[in-house]
């Protein structure tokens, strides 16, 4: 697919064994594909609290939503690398993600979300902070902001797991996502 100049995209990571033209949130695979579900249900072990937090201004659970990022996972890498975060096994490994159009998503599903929560056992939900999407005022992060860096080298001083979007925005979309035609870009 072709990009227009003036299109903006959100980005989802493209798993290894993806099958298929569509995204579907971890919910709506707990029916229609049970040893898929078990098999991405795993990275909430340990924070399976998650599992049952709400989503306000959706209505639903978190599980029930597909989380995309407004931030080119390549700029991540590329911060990665530079503050020495990629462990050396995962050095050089490419990462497809699935390139978005915001135009192809209906905006009434979509909620933008940053934690503020620094400390993973003690959440306070009113460290969060949740808003209505408008595609009209929508721009792509085109850097990871400081205090994301900040968690970054923290864990990985500490020893604990880096998640790449812990503290930037999130797009989370209520629905599947026909992804027929978004280009797959190339991360490393």
């Amino acid at each position: 697919m072709t990009s227009l100049s003036n299109e903006s995209f959100i980005y989802h990571f493209k798993r290894k064994n993806m099958f298929g033209e569509t995204l579907f949130p971890l919910n709506q695979l707990k029916d229609s594909n049970p040893s898929l579900y078990k098999e991405h249900v795993k990275k909430y072990e340990g924070r399976e609290k998650l599992l049952l937090r709400k989503v306000p201004l959706l209505d639903c659970l978190w599980n029930d939503v597909i989380h995309l990022s407004p931030i080119n996972p390549q700029i991540i890498l590329d911060i990665f690398k530079e503050k020495e975060l990629v462990p050396e096994i995962r050095r050089g490994e490419v990462f497809e993600t699935y390139k978005i159009p915001i135009q192809n998503l209906n905006e009434d599903q979509i909620v933008c979300f940053q934690s503020f929560n620094f400390d993973p056992n003690n959440f306070d939900p009113s460290l969060n902070k949740f808003w209505k999407f408008d595609r009209n005022s929508y721009e792509e992060l085109k850097s990871v902001p400081k205090e994301q860096v900040d968690v970054w080298l923290s864990d990985k001083a500490a020893g604990r797991v880096l998640f790449w979007y812990s503290h930037t925005m999130h797009i989370l979309y209520r629905g599947s996502i026909d992804i027929s035609a978004c280009e797959i870009i190339n991360c490393s």
